[in-house]
């Protein structure tokens, strides 16, 4: 007896119900039903941004820029833990996922959209919750081009989903290198431009940090956000390559990793 062959619209719906899915196993098995349960999703990235926040409340603004410094930071630290989360969530993918391989509707990239998802969603809820109370407070103003903003945390959580891709397929049975996945994180905070301009930089430096498309999409979240930020540091022909190219060689190496995972 064969089959009747599946429609597109049937197969892309089939997937949304894979990803939804996994999307509630991953909140379940992370944060479960106690306490504060499923709040928990944006209870940590808010705590740990409302501290980072509230050392800045008392800087009029950074090196004599007229961006505030309260807004400034909780934009950059908000919009880097979303690459921290995805990045650093992406080595233990296929370990903490192994059996769920058993199921032929799954894949390697549906593990990886669900948490990527999990991880935009609360720290995107996180960075809108603590803006509106720095607004409601004095300490902030409207976005001055909301297009700005979205296209900037776009761009970071396609460079995070796509640098993840890469680190689940690089990392997998390999434990020294996943060691070596969260030390990264750490060290491309400072590199990122999370929290510095690049108008900052001694023009030399400027041209090298130019070449780091975190440092670009950064640059584009605070055009958006902040009046006062420069836009002559915006390339959104490059960014889209970067990604489009991370994207690319992610596919790539989840796909071997799929072949070489044997389930006893």
């Amino acid at each position: 007896m064969t089959t009747a062959p599946t429609t597109f619209y049937e197969d892309l719906t089939q997937q949304f119900n894979v990803i939804g899915a996994l999307v509630l196993r991953e909140l379940h098995t992370r944060f479960g039903r106690n306490n504060i349960g499923y709040l928990w999703l944006i209870g940590e990235p808010l705590l740990l941004a409302t501290v980072i926040g509230a050392l800045h409340m008392f800087q009029p603004g950074h090196l004599g820029s007229t961006m505030p410094a309260v807004p400034f930071s909780l934009v950059g630290y908000c919009v880097f833990i979303v690459f921290r989360g995805i990045f650093n969530r992406a080595e233990s993918i296929l370990e903490s996922n192994l059996p769920l391989m058993y199921h032929r509707m799954i894949s390697v990239l549906n593990l990886s959209i669900a948490r990527v998802v999990v991880e935009s969603v609360g720290c995107v809820v996180t960075l809108v919750l603590l803006y509106s109370l720095a607004i409601l407070t004095g300490y902030a103003e409207l976005p001055a081009r909301p297009l700005y903003v979205m296209a900037g945390v776009g761009w970071m959580i396609w460079l995070s989903f796509s640098l993840g891709l890469n680190v689940t397929a690089i990392t997998f049975e390999k434990p020294t290198l996943q060691r070596l996945v969260h030390p990264i994180s750490y060290f491309m905070m400072p590199l990122s431009g999370a929290f510095f301009a690049v108008e900052w930089l001694p023009p030399s430096v400027q041209y090298y940090a130019d070449w780091n498309p975190m440092v670009n999409l950064f640059e584009y979240t605070r055009y958006g956000f902040f009046e006062a930020a420069s836009d002559k540091h915006l390339y959104a022909g490059y960014l889209n390559a970067c990604c489009a190219f991370f994207t690319y060689t992610g596919l790539l190496g989840i796909r071997r990793v799929r072949n070489r995972i044997h389930l006893s």
